[in-house]
């Protein structure tokens, strides 16, 4: 049996479910989260994804791929759905598979994401329709005409255009014919972070504000050592609201409190540090 004969086969055994055994099916699943339940809802609306499906087929994702992804978003939506809200499950689980395919589509265009941002996101999906429809009215598409039509900023446009025209290099490549086995990678400096002096030099201020602070530490007293050493200095830090009860004092007495503190600290280090601290609460 071939693959796309198992997909049919597959769907042939998905039998839709009408709106009452739905409704007992999910409301039972939300009582119970009986797995069985979950595999009929799933299972009923498995045409829906693949119906969804068609529609974001690009040239480089794999149809069974979107499926698979549409999947996810269908058991995602049968997790998440309500059916007291009258909504049907089809109508609720469309918006889950749809942002499931877009997702994978954005991701699996290259390697460097497209859309990492909502308009970022809406203009992968809606430029190049955009730019077609203005080709069939006989307007020559811009920059500014599409961005007027999509309802986004000029400058995104320009950006999300200059992202399609642009082409992916592995750092792996040849520089050039005569590079004798060098890649472009070979030719891109180190990062700041990983050279040695740099690393040396971080070890040693880290040891020494270390130091500062043990130091500070032993200045402090009562509810401060207690900020200090829970708050400012704990992997875990404990809450305002803890510290405020064991304090006897309420929530916004114990942040001022903080604050005080943080603020003697950076002049501390100011003084002990000097030009030093900068980078540091620039980084923080």
């Amino acid at each position: 049996m071939t693959t796309k004969q198992r997909d049919i086969f597959d769907l042939r055994l998905c039998v839709p479910m009408d709106r009452e055994e739905e409704n007992r099916c999910a409301t039972e699943y939300r009582k119970t989260r009986a797995p069985r339940l979950a595999d009929r809802l799933v299972t009923a609306n498995l045409r829906l994804v693949v119906k969804i499906a068609r529609g974001y087929q690009r040239s480089y994702c794999d149809p069974r791929d979107l499926i698979q992804e549409g999947n996810l978003g269908l058991m995602r939506a049968v997790e998440k759905f309500d059916p007291a809200h009258g909504v049907k499950l089809c109508s609720y689980a469309a918006w889950w598979i749809r942002a499931y395919m877009m997702k994978y589509t954005i991701d699996a265009w290259r390697l460097v994401k497209a859309g990492t941002t909502q308009t970022q996101r809406k203009l992968f999906f809606q430029l190049q329709k955009a730019q077609r429809k203005l080709e069939i009215q006989g307007i020559k598409p811009n920059a500014k005409e599409l961005a007027s039509l999509i309802g986004v900023e000029e400058s995104d446009v320009v950006g999300m255009l200059q992202r399609f025209a642009s082409a992916e290099v592995s750092l792996d490549a040849p520089r050039s014919r005569e590079s004798d086995g060098n890649t472009i990678g070979d030719s891109l400096p180190a990062a700041v972070a990983s050279q040695p002096d740099t690393q040396v030099e971080h070890a040693e201020f880290i040891s020494t504000l270390r130091h500062k602070l043990t130091c500070f530490k032993r200045t402090l007293k009562g509810r401060e050592l207690d900020i200090f050493r829970h708050r400012l200095l704990s992997e875990e830090p404990v809450t305002l609201v803890t510290l405020a009860t064991s304090f006897g004092v309420t929530r916004e007495r114990t942040r001022q409190l903080e604050q005080r503190l943080k603020g003697r600290i950076r002049d501390y280090l100011r003084d002990e540090l000097g030009d030093a601290v900068e980078p540091m609460r620039a980084a923080a």
